[in-house]
């Protein structure tokens, strides 16, 4: 547990110092970054580099290939989750399951995370 801990902790500050934080701030970069997760044409693709490489520090430990199959957690593409629950999951963690997110991402980084998860094609 301590280990699983401290690689979160590690992995945490790693992507924080390296992504500069993921300002999501506005509604327009909001937007944006929605839409980068998801593939449309509006989005960057810088801001869907930086939401997958979050997505690989934060929850690549648990979830491989980027969420797109199973690891000591579920695949991700295709989950029936809504946004709301993927975000609060995401957000409180499972227990005995997933460990809670809240302290380590900021509320705009797990929301990038949540649309990039949602954006993840339903593959068999």
């Amino acid at each position: 547990m301590f280990c699983f801990s401290l690689r979160l902790v590690t992995a945490g500050l790693a992507t924080s110092l390296a992504l500069g934080g993921l300002a999501f701030a506005a509604d327009e970069q909001g937007a944006a970054a929605s839409s980068a997760t998801t593939g449309s044409a509006g989005g960057s693709s810088a801001q869907t580099a930086e939401v997958k490489r979050l997505f690989a520090a934060q929850c690549g430990w648990c979830h491989n290939d980027y969420g797109m199959k199973a690891g000591k957690g579920p695949k991700l593409a295709g989950t029936r989750m809504n946004e709301k629950q993927v975000h609060d999951r995401i957000r409180d963690g499972k227990t005995d399951a997933m460990p809670p997110f809240r302290r380590t991402l900021t509320e705009e980084q797990i929301t990038a995370i949540t649309h990039y998860i949602k954006s993840l094609p339903a593959q068999d």
